[in-house]
């Protein structure tokens, strides 16, 4: 279950949203769940990832800083490195 989530944390970085469930929400599904999160740009040049999983009380707030995001993910510490940054497009929208 461990490696489900931190999977897919890493997944709601790296990949594009493909729905939007509510002003501002964005979802993707791996694996047959679906998750639904937030992006919040903050003025430190961060970004802010809080979602959920549908159907499950499972949670993430991540922070991402270029490469390095780290945060909870299910009630746990995660931390680990993107391939990329997370896009400007991407936070900004």
């Amino acid at each position: 279950m461990r490696s489900l989530t931190i999977l897919a944390a890493a997944a709601a970085v790296l990949l594009p949203a493909t729905a939007f469930a509510a002003t501002g929400e964005r979802s993707f599904t791996r694996d047959g769940h679906t998750y639904v999160y937030t992006l919040t740009p903050n003025d430190d040049g961060t970004t802010l990832i809080q979602g959920h999983e549908v159907g499950s009380d499972s949670r993430f707030r991540l922070t991402v800083n270029g490469t390095r995001v780290s945060g909870q993910a299910n009630g746990r510490t995660v931390s680990f490195r993107a391939s990329r940054p997370l896009g400007t497009a991407v936070a900004s929208n």
